[in-house]
């Protein structure tokens, strides 16, 4: 066995424990885990699936699926209002952003991605044996554009963007990414997982810059995680680059078919954001009224909390103990002292609110 010896040193994606796992370390039974750490949606897409059951029998699973994705690419075009022929179908937007990664990066070339932001950026980037450089975001997790555009070179392929930026909430001003798309010549890569929430995208940019490329995901706004479908919008130019590095039938067919039927039947998603972003505003006000607690504001379906007098990993396990998983940053010198929750329903929203106290007013140590 000869694994790479570039990776020898390298820090893989931090995987959360399965919920099973949760509940087995605290004595509880995994249907009153709340995973608050994940980002998803927490309403089940019920007329989504029901549309998918009355499908199955006429789906031939024996047969392996178009791999052009002709239907799924066609409904992605209507809800993004762009070129069916120039968008990019994907397991995922994870999957999005390994495809971006093997057809532009390789060792001796460099991304470049304001910090903190999401991880598995500079993962994907470095499993190519391309450097990744984070540059520190100013006061309030605004991007610091000028130092961002200095951290670019002749080696730079890719400038990494996610708006609204996870885990920090915060967006990005259009201006902002027309300006790197103009002083650089990188692909300009935008994330716009949490678009529905925020309301904001730059999908109407394509047409002015041609090496500007959108992710998207059906993962939250659309309630979809578990199907697992993302998909890539840009120009010509790009698509044919990406579709070099596109596996060939990563998506099954079971999936695409839903996918496509959640797409065709958008509505649900409009209603669903609605309530999520009323429970947003809700839990940030709330939290906002407790002491020694800095919540920022956020644009898409989670908050950032700072912790400023508690350990960020004991009010973690506080909750665990409750059942409600939270994500933490240990090690991440941006994020010390915090803890980022997704917004739920309003009961387990509430679930949390009761835990939290809790755990600001137990006795340290």
């Amino acid at each position: 066995m000869r694994p790479r010896e570039d990776l020898s040193g390298f820090e893989p994606y931090a995987w959360e424990p399965s919920t099973e796992e949760i509940a087995r370390t605290f004595g509880l039974r995994p249907e009153d885990v709340v995973r608050m750490d994940t980002n998803v949606s927490p309403y089940r897409p019920s007329a989504v699936m029901r549309a998918l059951r009355s499908e199955l029998d006429r789906i031939e699973v024996n047969q392996y699926p178009d791999t052009s994705y002709r239907e799924l690419r066609e409904a992605m075009a209507e809800y993004v209002g762009w070129d069916p022929e120039l968008i990019v179908p994907t397991n995922g937007a994870d999957e999005a952003i390994d495809i971006v990664s093997r057809a532009f990066l390789a060792k001796g070339r460099s991304a470049a991605s304001p910090v903190p932001t999401y991880s598995y950026f500079r993962v994907a980037t470095e499993l190519q044996g391309a450097e990744f450089r984070g540059v520190a975001r100013l006061e309030g997790f605004i991007e610091d554009v000028d130092s961002l555009l200095r951290a670019c070179d002749r080696s730079t392929s890719v400038v990494w963007l996610c708006d609204p930026n996870n885990p920090t909430g915060n967006g990005l001003e259009e201006g902002t990414i027309e300006r790197v798309c103009r002083e650089t010549e990188a692909l300009v890569v935008v994330d716009e997982a949490y678009h529905e929430f925020s309301g904001r995208t730059v999908v109407r940019l394509l047409s002015r810059h041609e090496n500007l490329c959108v992710i998207r995901t059906l993962s939250k706004a659309f309630g979809l995680a578990g199907i697992r479908i993302g998909y890539l919008v840009a120009n010509g130019s790009v698509v044919r680059e990406l579709n070099k590095a596109r596996p060939p039938n990563s998506i099954g067919s079971v999936n695409a078919r839903c996918g496509a039927i959640a797409l065709k039947s958008h509505g649900y998603v409009r209603r669903d954001v609605e309530r999520i972003v009323r429970e947003r505003e809700r839990l940030r006000s709330e939290l906002s009224r407790l002491d020694g607690v800095l919540v920022y504001p956020s644009s898409a379906n989670f908050l950032l909390i700072r912790l400023l007098d508690r350990d960020a990993s004991e009010v973690k396990r506080s909750l665990l103990r409750k059942g409600i998983v939270v994500r933490s940053f240990e090690g991440n010198p941006y994020l010390s002292g915090c803890v980022r929750v997704t917004v739920c329903s309003r009961r387990e929203n509430d679930r949390f609110i009761r835990a939290f106290k809790e755990a600001l007013s137990a006795p340290t140590g």
